[in-house]
């Protein structure tokens, strides 16, 4: 641990009482990161859930606070309050945002870290909250997080083992039930409604994600192009494009101008993408929150990756990964078009 590092642990570091699961009634979970990393927690809340802890307090983003929106838990309150993504959020709306839960609901018992970031403003936020205990998996040796996030950490830092799976370890570790490692996202009923009755007539089809949060896991057009040309030599199931708003007209280009390719008439969100992926035949897309999309409700994917993260896999059975070098454009026509034959064989109908 560098210096600097060492002085800012040293700053924001407090003493705690020792971890007691059945103690424990209220729990702040904090993810304010993207969708994926909030899909990741579902073991924890399950967790919780199963312990049955009076009141889970999630601290979510303004990007991925729809990955709760359907959650209802038993015998547990829950209250889910959003903030700004951390990677912008100021540092008095972070101290105002801890002050607002201790004012309202209390010194909190657990506070569970799940930034995965050692960075001030993760901290500042447990200085500030000062829950009675912490635990994290990121690897911080502080006073303040529990001595059960040793094992969990070393998952996270050292064998980079899947998120979910670090998750489930850890309340393993601290003595809370033990759960199933995967992603979920629920999605209310009127959701699944809506694109049920606009999909329905297409029969199985083909969920297709062409884009990412960033430049380096978006396809660029000529590859999008080329993806539609091999998907549709391979198999003659229709195309349906899930898609952002800021790709609404390059996906609404690629529907007028191809055959057998559909978009939802909806207005794009998060949930009505889930729901597209749930009922898809199989879904295929880089590496992004669709992939766990498609874990979450065991729908077939192909993955493409530009360097596999071995924290970030494909959590199904059936599933084939596609992995480029930095540049995601530049894959393989061959192995992709290997890789969803052989997928499509293994699909029971």
């Amino acid at each position: 641990m560098s210096i600097l590092r060492k002085l800012a642990c040293g700053f924001f570091d407090y003493s705690t009482q020792p971890l007691i699961v059945n103690t424990i009634r209220t729990v702040v979970l904090h993810i304010p990161d993207q969708i994926g990393d909030a899909m990741a927690t579902y073991p924890l809340i399950r967790s919780l859930e199963k312990q049955q802890v009076a009141h889970l307090i999630i601290i979510a983003s303004t990007l991925n606070y729809h990955v709760f929106e359907a959650l209802t838990l038993a015998n547990t309150r829950l209250t889910v309050m959003t903030t700004s993504f951390q990677d912008v959020a100021r540092y008095q709306e972070i101290k105002a945002l801890a002050k607002q839960i201790r004012a309202e609901h209390g010194v909190p018992d657990l506070c569970i870290e799940a930034m995965r970031k050692k960075n001030l403003k993760t901290l500042l936020f447990v200085k500030t909250l000062r829950a009675r205990t912490n635990l994290q998996a990121v690897g911080l040796e502080m006073r303040c997080f529990s001595r059960y996030c040793r094992v969990a950490s070393r998952m996270d830092q050292k064998f980079r083992a899947p998120v979910p799976m670090t998750w489930s370890i850890l309340m393993r570790e601290a003595g809370f039930p033990v759960v199933n490692a995967g992603f979920e996202l629920p999605i209310p009923v009127a959701t699944s409604q809506e694109v049920e009755s606009e999909l329905n007539a297409l029969g199985p089809y083909i969920a297709l994600n062409l884009e990412g949060s960033v430049a380096e896991r978006t396809f660029s057009p000529e590859a999008a192009d080329q993806l539609l040309t091999l998907i549709q030599q391979v198999t003659r199931l229709p195309i349906v494009i899930v898609h952002s708003p800021k790709m609404s007209e390059q996906t609404k280009k690629r529907v007028a101008e191809w055959q057998n390719v559909y978009r939802l008439t909806l207005e794009p969100s998060i949930l009505r993408t889930a729901a597209v992926v749930r009922n898809a035949f199989l879904t295929i897309s880089p590496d992004t929150s669709i992939v766990h999309m498609a874990s979450a409700y065991q729908v077939p994917v192909l993955a493409v990756y530009a360097n596999f993260k071995t924290r970030w896999p494909p959590m199904q059975t059936l599933a084939e990964t596609v992995v480029v070098g930095r540049e995601i454009s530049e894959f393989h026509a061959g192995e992709f078009s290997e890789k969803l034959q052989r997928l499509i064989s293994r699909i029971p109908t």
